[in-house]
């Protein structure tokens, strides 16, 4: 165990060291935050039109509306706020993942491409020791990603005086347990393919595009669950069960994404 924590210190400080990936994560950073100015001023703008349909009252048309008519005006108000949420959710989970690829397809094939495997494997460490220790440092790294969304939610429904949605509470612990089997199969592709073509089947290769009675429904993974925005869009309301369900999930995939890329690992030639 102390050496797989050895080699994901040493995989997280030299992710931090790269330009690349400090770009991508300031890129996303940067995409968030005009996400959130563009969501906020639309927010602004239906609750002004909101506001001047409500102020008048005398008028014929608000004269003739019913209880139930407001009842419905006001939850729909309600829907489009959550709605706001569900977008800067989805920006910021999409930058994310594509962090997340990034990390997680060149964390062995860079070092192999470079060379510097050939010195880490010639000491005692073994190849599962490897690999462990690579996805973990980039566990780390989306951890703190994960924490920066959680604080950038915070800050976006401070900032627009939005209450949070229930399942916004949520979103950043799905949206990091996404990011991970992502990370994992992303891993397992760049074995045999090139990273890029390996991220970018990772990110395709759901099941959401299946119907169920394709057999690819049943095995390749399931990220819909994951996306809270896909949940606001259905009205579904989440609850503790069920994300512990997606979590154990999540977790039985990434152990079965990892056992498989250790496999290729240990049979693919890296000296």
């Amino acid at each position: 165990m102390k050496i797989i924590l050895l080699i994901a210190r040493d995989s997280i400080r030299a992710l931090l060291h790269q330009r690349l990936l400090v770009g991508l994560m300031l890129a996303s950073l940067v995409m968030t935050i005009f996400f959130s100015f563009a969501m906020s001023r639309t927010r602004q703008n239906i609750t002004s039109q909101y506001a001047v349909s409500d102020a008048q009252t005398n008028s014929p048309m608000f004269s003739k509306m019913s209880e139930d008519d407001r009842k419905k005006m006001n939850e729909a108000m309600e829907q489009g706020m959550t709605m706001i949420q569900g977008f800067f959710y989805a920006a910021t989970s999409f930058g994310g993942s594509l962090v997340a690829l990034w990390i997680f397809s060149t964390a062995v094939t860079s070092e192999i491409r470079r060379g510097t495997i050939r010195m880490t494997l010639s000491k005692p460490v073994s190849r599962g020791q490897y690999l462990l220790g690579k996805y973990l440092g980039g566990v780390v790294v989306m951890g703190g990603y994960a924490v920066i969304a959680s604080l950038a939610v915070l800050l976006f429904s401070a900032s627009s005086n939005v209450e949070l949605s229930p399942v916004m509470k949520y979103a950043p612990w799905l949206m990091f347990c996404r990011q991970l089997m992502l990370g994992a199969l992303a891993m397992l592709f760049s074995q045999f393919v090139h990273p890029i073509v390996g991220s970018i089947l990772a990110f395709v290769a759901g099941n959401g595009i299946y119907s169920s009675a394709n057999p690819l429904y049943y095995i390749l993974p399931s990220y819909a669950p994951f996306n809270v925005f896909a949940q606001i869009l259905q009205g579904n309301m989440m609850k503790g069960g069920d994300v512990l369900l997606l979590t154990l999930y999540a977790l039985d995939f990434i152990i079965l994404m990892l056992l498989l890329a250790g496999w290729r690992f240990h049979r693919k030639e890296v000296c």
